[in-house]
């Protein structure tokens, strides 16, 4: 027959070190909820509105860069700009 003797005081420190360990885990687990929560609810910074001025001329900026190589879509490009402007000035 085979007796297995379990030392109390190792034992007890294993105890104690599991125990140390999961309360760490917990403090860290709230901290992560804490962050994740706070992120959530801050909400984003509003993008400043682009009126339509702004946009057009952003994309004849675009259409610029675009005309030495294809000057057809370039020229495609400011019209749609302009297209923009002006359904925008007739609202």
């Amino acid at each position: 027959m085979t007796h297995t003797a379990v030392h109390s005081a190792t034992l007890t420190q294993e105890a104690q070190n599991v125990s140390i360990a999961l309360g760490e885990l917990v403090q860290a687990t709230r901290r992560l909820m804490w962050a994740l929560w706070k992120t959530l609810t801050q909400g984003q910074p509003p993008c400043p509105v682009k009126t339509a001025r702004q946009q057009a001329d952003k994309l004849r900026a675009y259409a610029d860069t675009l005309y030495r190589a294809d000057p057809r879509h370039a020229q495609d490009l400011y019209a749609a700009a302009t297209r923009h402007e002006l359904a925008a000035s007739a609202d």
